[in-house]
């Protein structure tokens, strides 16, 4: 089974399978969804419980592009004629460097212009907030150093669902805290350590090895799946996570840093890559390709791009509508025209900065 997933993969004409840019594509549109808001909170403050249930499902985007890290790190790893791992670790650390180096550092300077003093960037950096998102850059690459570590433990199949399982009780035990079954302690504890904590993202790793060893199954299945069968996961798994961060909104004041705490964050991994495993090329219109080709590829440019650009408009829309007052659909015609708006620009200035020569900061 493992040889032939390998020949499988290995055997696809692309160096990057187009499923894969197509989840990609879908996933950094869906992160840029929860950027899309140029107004402060208290302005839609009675809609905001609705807001992020209707948009819950597409929380699907963080676990699915870490999922999808490391799969390809796997596959990697598993194609390299290299017998120590040490040197693709650190060739894919240093890639992840240089684009975290520079982001960062641009938006440190932004706010040091802004008057921040370099405590409060320090500060922001290490809670991953130095710009909108910045804490995913901070996890993958506490996770790629985890992934060497626990790599050969989790080659054995059941040490795949004994991670899993891990994660469960984890986020069990978080919950419990939320409900103030341990105390208060912890909790603080939990919200001082914000979202670049490590207990959240674990499974990941797992689940990207686990896609990568069994991609000729999931392949298969997602075939012989019918659209009408792809619909009912897709929406079972959106009616959990609505569900579930319904309850989440309703225990808490802000989801932060518990937005990715759930349990069905975890089932939407596989759940995508089951509808989405069997995409190719010839299933979609040329235009469509096309998007999905740049979306994928300037996808690191737009994750940055697009939490740096969010926290200026959102600074000039505090200015201007401090006082306002948005009803639930005003406030969602707003989120839909910054959504389009955000990821246009971020695509834009991504594309600007490859022909600049600066690809390592965007590809």
């Amino acid at each position: 089974m493992k040889e032939q997933t390998k020949v499988r993969i290995s055997s696809q004409v692309s160096d990057r399978l187009f499923f894969l840019e197509f989840l990609k594509a879908i996933s950094i549109t869906s992160v840029v969804s929860y950027h899309a808001i140029f107004v402060p909170r208290s302005t839609f403050i009675t809609s905001s419980g609705i807001l992020e249930s209707l948009f819950a499902p597409l929380r699907f985007c963080v676990p699915v592009f870490l999922t999808i890290s490391f799969l390809l790190f796997e596959r990697q790893i598993t194609q390299s004629s290299i017998q120590s791992n040490l040197p693709l670790l650190q060739k894919r650390l240093i890639r992840l460097a240089i684009p975290t180096l520079f982001w960062f550092g641009v938006a440190a300077g932004l706010k040091f212009i802004n008057g921040n003093s370099y405590t409060e960037i320090i500060y922001a950096i290490f809670k991953g907030e130095i710009f909108t998102g910045a804490y995913y850059l901070l996890i993958i690459l506490q996770l790629m150093l985890i992934f060497i570590l626990i790599r050969n433990w989790l080659n054995q199949q059941k040490n795949i669902f004994v991670t899993i399982t891990i994660q469960s009780l984890v986020f069990l035990c978080i919950y419990a805290s939320i409900l103030g079954l341990f105390g208060n302690h912890i909790l603080e504890f939990l919200i001082n350590m914000e979202r670049p904590f490590i207990i959240y993202w674990f499974v990941y790793i797992a689940l990207g090895i686990y896609i990568y060893k069994n991609f000729s199954w999931i392949e298969k299945k997602s075939r012989s799946l019918s659209k009408t069968n792809k619909l009912l996961i897709l929406g079972f798994t959106a009616a959990i996570m609505m569900i579930e961060y319904r309850i989440l909104t309703l225990l808490l004041d802000s989801l932060r840093p518990f937005d990715y705490a759930a349990f069905s964050c975890i089932f939407s991994v596989p759940a995508m890559f089951i509808c989405f495993a069997s995409v190719n090329e010839n299933n979609l219109p040329s235009p469509a390709v096309k998007i999905t080709q740049l979306l994928s590829k300037y996808s690191l440019g737009i994750f940055c791009i697009n939490g740096i650009l969010a926290q200026i408009f959102l600074s000039i829309g505090t200015k201007f509508f401090s006082q306002a007052s948005f009803s639930l659909t005003q406030i969602l015609v707003i989120k839909i025209i910054g959504w389009i708006i955000l990821l246009t620009i971020s695509l834009m200035l991504s594309i600007l900065l490859k022909r600049l020569g600066l690809k390592r900061v965007v590809c």
